[in-house]
Protein backbone atom coordinates (compact mmCIF):
# COMPACT_ATOMS: atom_id res chain seq x y z
CA UNK A 1 0.00 0.00 0.00
CA UNK A 2 1.56 3.18 -0.86
CA UNK A 3 1.58 6.26 1.38
CA UNK A 4 -1.44 8.50 -0.49
CA UNK A 5 -3.38 5.26 -0.14
CA UNK A 6 -2.22 4.91 3.32
CA UNK A 7 -3.33 8.83 3.92
CA UNK A 8 -5.84 8.63 1.90
CA UNK A 9 -8.03 5.30 3.94
CA UNK A 10 -6.89 7.14 7.53
CA UNK A 11 -8.86 10.14 6.37
CA UNK A 12 -11.75 8.28 5.71
CA UNK A 13 -11.61 6.13 8.86
CA UNK A 14 -11.22 9.28 10.76
CA UNK A 15 -14.10 11.07 9.21
CA UNK A 16 -16.40 7.79 10.57
CA UNK A 17 -15.09 7.65 14.01
CA UNK A 18 -15.57 11.24 14.49
CA UNK A 19 -19.09 10.96 14.38
CA UNK A 20 -18.89 8.29 17.15
CA UNK A 21 -19.16 9.02 21.04
CA UNK A 22 -15.88 9.40 22.49
CA UNK A 23 -16.29 6.45 24.52
CA UNK A 24 -16.04 3.69 21.43
CA UNK A 25 -14.24 5.52 19.42
CA UNK A 26 -10.88 3.39 20.26
CA UNK A 27 -12.24 0.07 20.43
CA UNK A 28 -14.83 1.14 16.76
CA UNK A 29 -10.55 2.34 15.23
CA UNK A 30 -9.53 -1.46 16.37
CA UNK A 31 -13.03 -2.78 14.98
CA UNK A 32 -12.44 -1.05 11.54
CA UNK A 33 -9.03 -1.44 11.05
CA UNK A 34 -8.81 -5.02 10.16
CA UNK A 35 -11.54 -3.79 7.04
CA UNK A 36 -9.06 -1.41 5.75
CA UNK A 37 -5.72 -2.80 6.65
CA UNK A 38 -5.57 -6.53 5.94
CA UNK A 39 -2.14 -7.59 7.87
CA UNK A 40 -2.40 -4.66 10.22
CA UNK A 41 -4.26 -6.28 13.18
CA UNK A 42 -1.69 -9.17 13.24
CA UNK A 43 0.70 -6.17 13.81
CA UNK A 44 -1.08 -4.23 15.79
CA UNK A 45 -1.40 -6.78 18.32
CA UNK A 46 1.63 -8.23 18.33
CA UNK A 47 3.25 -4.56 18.99
CA UNK A 48 0.65 -4.08 22.00
CA UNK A 49 1.71 -7.33 23.39
CA UNK A 50 5.12 -7.04 23.86
CA UNK A 51 4.18 -3.54 25.81
CA UNK A 52 1.77 -4.77 28.18
CA UNK A 53 3.84 -6.17 31.40
CA UNK A 54 3.18 -10.11 32.14
CA UNK A 55 2.32 -9.47 35.63
CA UNK A 56 -0.74 -7.24 34.60
CA UNK A 57 -2.52 -10.84 33.43
CA UNK A 58 -4.56 -12.72 35.92
CA UNK A 59 -3.38 -16.09 37.48
CA UNK A 60 -5.16 -19.61 36.10
CA UNK A 61 -6.20 -20.23 32.01
CA UNK A 62 -4.84 -17.04 30.00
CA UNK A 63 -6.47 -14.14 29.70
CA UNK A 64 -8.31 -13.09 26.58
CA UNK A 65 -7.10 -10.47 23.96
CA UNK A 66 -8.57 -7.49 24.90
CA UNK A 67 -6.08 -5.27 23.08
CA UNK A 68 -8.87 -5.92 20.00
CA UNK A 69 -12.64 -5.67 21.31
CA UNK A 70 -13.47 -7.89 17.77
CA UNK A 71 -11.07 -10.80 19.31
CA UNK A 72 -12.39 -10.46 23.35
CA UNK A 73 -15.97 -10.73 21.45
CA UNK A 74 -14.99 -14.02 19.45
CA UNK A 75 -13.07 -15.64 22.91
CA UNK A 76 -16.64 -15.93 24.18
CA UNK A 77 -20.59 -17.31 22.98
CA UNK A 78 -23.53 -16.02 24.41
CA UNK A 79 -26.96 -16.47 23.06
CA UNK A 80 -28.46 -13.92 25.06
CA UNK A 81 -28.56 -10.21 24.31
CA UNK A 82 -28.22 -9.90 28.46
CA UNK A 83 -25.19 -11.74 28.28
CA UNK A 84 -23.42 -9.37 25.48
CA UNK A 85 -24.28 -6.51 28.00
CA UNK A 86 -21.94 -8.07 30.14
CA UNK A 87 -19.24 -8.86 27.47
CA UNK A 88 -19.22 -5.69 26.62
CA UNK A 89 -19.10 -4.25 30.32
CA UNK A 90 -16.28 -6.72 30.41
CA UNK A 91 -14.18 -5.09 27.61
CA UNK A 92 -14.94 -1.39 29.15
CA UNK A 93 -13.69 -2.87 32.76
CA UNK A 94 -10.76 -4.41 31.43
CA UNK A 95 -9.80 -1.18 29.58
CA UNK A 96 -10.86 1.42 31.23
CA UNK A 97 -11.76 -0.25 34.98
CA UNK A 98 -14.72 0.90 36.98
CA UNK A 99 -16.74 3.72 35.79
CA UNK A 100 -20.38 4.62 35.63
CA UNK A 101 -21.58 2.88 32.29
CA UNK A 102 -24.32 4.36 30.02
CA UNK A 103 -26.70 2.59 27.92
CA UNK A 104 -25.78 4.64 24.93
CA UNK A 105 -22.39 3.45 25.23
CA UNK A 106 -23.21 -0.20 25.18
CA UNK A 107 -25.59 0.22 22.39
CA UNK A 108 -23.24 2.10 20.25
CA UNK A 109 -20.51 -0.34 21.09
CA UNK A 110 -22.65 -3.58 20.58
CA UNK A 111 -23.89 -2.00 17.28
CA UNK A 112 -20.14 -0.81 15.86
CA UNK A 113 -19.04 -4.53 17.01
CA UNK A 114 -22.54 -6.62 15.38
CA UNK A 115 -23.64 -7.58 18.74
CA UNK A 116 -26.96 -7.82 19.25
CA UNK A 117 -28.40 -6.10 22.62
CA UNK A 118 -31.30 -5.22 24.58
CA UNK A 119 -33.22 -1.90 23.90
CA UNK A 120 -32.93 -1.42 27.56
CA UNK A 121 -29.04 -2.02 28.88
CA UNK A 122 -29.92 0.28 31.29
CA UNK A 123 -32.62 -2.46 32.41
CA UNK A 124 -30.45 -5.03 32.30
CA UNK A 125 -27.63 -3.47 34.34
CA UNK A 126 -30.13 -2.61 36.96
CA UNK A 127 -31.43 -6.17 37.69
CA UNK A 128 -27.85 -7.67 36.99
CA UNK A 129 -27.67 -10.60 39.95
CA UNK A 130 -25.23 -12.84 40.60
CA UNK A 131 -25.70 -15.22 43.84
CA UNK A 132 -28.61 -12.18 44.92
CA UNK A 133 -25.58 -9.52 44.71
CA UNK A 134 -26.10 -6.58 42.48
CA UNK A 135 -23.78 -6.35 40.07
CA UNK A 136 -24.14 -2.52 39.34
CA UNK A 137 -25.18 1.06 41.55
CA UNK A 138 -26.65 3.80 39.44
CA UNK A 139 -24.41 6.87 39.34
CA UNK A 140 -26.01 9.77 37.65
CA UNK A 141 -27.83 8.51 34.37
CA UNK A 142 -24.78 5.75 34.43
CA UNK A 143 -24.15 1.58 36.05
CA UNK A 144 -21.34 1.34 38.00
CA UNK A 145 -19.98 -1.74 38.91
CA UNK A 146 -19.93 -2.76 42.50
CA UNK A 147 -17.56 -4.80 43.82
CA UNK A 148 -19.62 -8.37 43.63
CA UNK A 149 -19.82 -6.78 39.59
CA UNK A 150 -15.41 -6.91 39.50
CA UNK A 151 -15.68 -10.10 41.23
CA UNK A 152 -18.51 -11.14 38.85
CA UNK A 153 -16.52 -10.50 35.54
CA UNK A 154 -13.21 -11.42 36.87
CA UNK A 155 -14.48 -15.07 37.32
CA UNK A 156 -16.50 -14.96 34.21
CA UNK A 157 -14.60 -13.32 31.59
CA UNK A 158 -11.15 -14.00 32.93
CA UNK A 159 -10.89 -10.24 33.16
CA UNK A 160 -8.08 -7.64 35.28
CA UNK A 161 -9.26 -4.37 35.38
CA UNK A 162 -8.11 -1.72 33.12
CA UNK A 163 -6.40 1.68 34.02
CA UNK A 164 -6.86 3.65 31.29
CA UNK A 165 -8.05 7.06 30.75
CA UNK A 166 -12.06 6.97 30.17
CA UNK A 167 -12.62 9.30 26.79
CA UNK A 168 -13.92 12.89 27.54
CA UNK A 169 -17.47 13.02 25.27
Amino acid sequence: MDKEKVKATLLEMNDLISKLDPAIRESAFEVMIRYYFEDAPARLTLMQSQTQPASSQPQGSPSPDISDIGSFISSFDHDKPKDNVMLLVAWLYSNYGAYPIQAKEIRELGDACGLVTPGRADNTMRAAKNNGKSLFNQQGKGWKLTVSGEFYLKETYNVAKGNKEIPKD
